[in-house]
């Protein structure tokens, strides 16, 4: 069985969506976290870390002087690098941003955790990295690069493959241990782009008519809840055989006509108007889309879904954003409730029986 001890875990990108939940999870199992931005916390990521509040460091980590400096000083056994430019429709007609920030950015930080003891580097990758899908469910040996193409995901997937690339030969030149954790379209309270779920979520909460997409490209809409009970177990667990993991539901596509039904049953008085407006025409996103094998993540990192259901996610998404804003509009910030709908199976022995994901 897996087995873990208290670590020193340094996040970069900390006051970043996933960072956030992920920081939080670590603190309330016991460990040391520090976080490193280029910027403050946001209100959101504050209101999500609530009582749990590591340290901040206001640290550019494109920088590789920086960067070496705090990890020099700080000590840390791991680091999950999530600094990242997480915008792939401005990335692909940007390359050199690309391999500036998401690409060379990654290499100091394997660079720096090498020279300075680092015992593991978890790298936050996406599923923009595989090609168009040749198997499902879709495992970590699924190809990157075929004969006939890279990355799906533009010069955004190609930074992120590149970077897998590094990592896993620093591993076999240094030895340094090197995991991967592939996002799929995490969404949740604190995400930052005003697409997608987001703007369904929070505007039905203040009131609003929202507009869905019913051909949005298909997801594998995946809780933030999730994504951090998954960076964090590849972070501080001791017994683990694989090096990438995707963070996912492994579940069927959910597309724009389920995505509608889940908004109905999650907020039956919602104002829902339908859009028949193409989202993917040129079916670009939809070629790396598919149903992800989870079952490392359940066996080795002993991570379950969080909810039952897209219904139930989407349900606490609007209960998180409903408090934030309720605490914004009121005389002081209140924390967010302890474990209110944040639990995962590792710390809420109760969901171990709710059906899976």
């Amino acid at each position: 069985m897996p087995s873990t001890h208290e670590k020193r875990v340094l996040v970069t990108g900390a006051s970043g969506f996933i960072a956030s939940w992920t920081q939080r999870l670590l603190v309330e199992q016991g460990h040391d976290v520090i976080g490193t931005s280029r910027y403050e916390h946001r209100p959101e990521s504050r209101f999500v870390l609530g009582q749990f509040d590591p340290p901040l460091i206001q640290a550019d980590s494109h920088h590789a002087t920086v960067l070496r400096k705090v990890v020099r000083t700080h000590k840390p056994d791991v680091v999950i690098h999530l600094d990242a430019y997480v915008n792939p429709v401005a990335l692909r007609q940007d390359p050199r941003r690309a391999i500036r920030q998401n690409f060379l950015q990654t290499v100091d930080v394997l660079d720096a955790c090498r020279d300075y003891g680092v015992a593991r580097v978890v790298f936050a990758s996406s599923v923009a990295v595989l090609p168009a899908i040749r198997y499902q469910p879709i495992d970590a040996a699924h190809p990157l690069v075929t004969h006939t193409e890279g990355p799906s995901g533009g010069f955004y997937g190609a930074a992120k493959a590149a970077s897998e690339v590094f990592g896993l030969t620093y591993a076999d030149s240094f030895g340094l241990d090197f995991r991967v954790v592939r996002a799929s379209a995490v969404f949740g309270f604190g995400m930052q782009w005003p697409i997608g779920i987001k703007p369904l979520v929070e505007g039905v909460v203040r009131g609003e008519e929202v507009t869905v997409a019913v051909h949005a490209p298909p997801r594998d809409y995946t809780p933030v809840q999730d994504a951090a009970a998954i960076f964090a177990a590849v972070a501080v667990e001791d017994d683990v055989a694989d090096r990438v993991f995707y963070a996912a539901t492994g579940r069927p596509l959910t597309d724009g006509h389920t995505l509608l039904d889940a908004m109905w049953a999650a907020f039956p008085q919602a104002r829902l108007r339908v859009s028949d407006e193409p989202l993917d025409p040129t079916g670009i996103e939809s070629r790396y889309r598919g149903v992800i094998d989870i079952e490392p993540v359940r066996e080795q990192l002993r991570v379950r879904p969080t909810f039952s259901s897209l219904e139930d996610a989407l349900v606490a998404y609007a209960d998180h954003y409903r408090s934030f804003t309720s605490a914004r509009s009121g005389p002081a910030e209140r924390k967010l409730t302890e474990g209110a709908r944040f639990g995962n199976s590792r710390s809420f022995s109760h969901l171990l029986n709710e059906p899976q994901m």
